[in-house]
């Protein structure tokens, strides 16, 4: 088996974290390629280093060592190739992970094809201005639209399918899948929703207004969504915390369900649920 891993260097005690992994895997019997960036720090293991394209291309499975941010960004990558992707928790909450850095025994597991495939929904952003398409994106967690770099009231409208569902004054709204219900979502207040749930969930942020609350749409819906622009404060939308467009005026950006699925690999049994309780009681310590 091919297995590339991805680690975020910058996290403290990734890289020592990231060599035993790379040891373990090789030791294992499998092949594991490397980003040739990191070619230093392991420089005194048997891994094999391209680009990290070539890296991502070739492989048959990729890793990433870090917390919720690195494993979201290199099961993106993997998702585009049809690749599945574990993560390893080296950081803070890690919903995403598979494993944690105490349970390196289970990559056995992994390396023998013992492992399931959990899908995930992921939506696609299309920014529109006059009937063109200016850009499209694609999000595991969320898409944001908020305001700009005053802090003032924004006005956003919604639309599904046609029909007017929102119009409100706010700090902007969060358009989330099940897997970023915990998240951005969750802190504004919106549900946790389970990952196996097919849905795309709006909550608006800080809402001028008692009456706004976060509304779960089907998986088969397409919302509109539009932020008033003025000359003073542009409104921004932001593709998983990761990628930020300025919206210019006139703006509309359409969302929808994804074709593309991310696939998270999981090599223990624990369910959602169980993961939410642990990571929630570990955030409350």
């Amino acid at each position: 088996m091919i297995i590339s891993v991805f680690s975020n260097l910058n996290n403290k005690g990734v890289s020592v974290l990231a060599v035993n992994v790379v040891n373990k895997l090789i030791s294992g019997g499998a092949e594991v390629y490397l980003s040739e960036e990191h070619e230093a720090v392991f420089a005194k293991t048997k891994a094999k280093f391209e680009t990290f394209d070539k890296a991502m291309s070739i492989c048959d499975c990729a890793i990433a060592i870090g917390g919720d941010g690195t494993t979201l960004n290199i099961a993106k990558k993997a998702a585009f190739l049809g690749k599945p992707a574990l993560g390893i928790n080296a950081g803070r909450l890690g919903f995403m992970s598979g494993i944690e850095r105490d349970e390196l025994g289970l990559l056995a597991r992994l390396i023998n094809n013992d492992y399931i495939i959990d899908e995930r929904l992921m939506l696609k952003a299309t920014i529109e201005r006059n009937g063109q398409v200016i850009s499209s994106h694609h999000c595991l967690n969320d898409i944001v639209v908020s305001r700009g770099d005053f802090a003032r009231l924004i006005d956003v409208s919604i639309t599904c399918d046609g029909r007017n569902v929102s119009n409100m004054r706010s700090d902007g709204v969060i358009i989330s899948t099940p897997t970023g219900s915990t998240a951005y979502s969750m802190a504004a207040g919106g549900p946790v929703v389970s990952p196996e749930a097919d849905c795309i969930i709006e909550t608006p942020i800080c809402p001028h207004s008692l009456m706004d609350r976060s509304i779960i749409f089907s998986a088969d819906k397409e919302l509109i969504i539009k932020a008033n622009n003025d000359q003073n404060n542009s409104p921004i939308m932001t593709v998983d915390g990761q990628e930020a467009v300025n919206l210019a005026p006139d703006c509309e950006i359409h969302i929808k369900t994804s074709d593309i699925k991310t696939k998270l690999i999981k090599l223990k049994p624990e369910n959602f649920y169980e993961i939410l309780n642990k990571k929630i009681i570990e955030r409350r310590v």
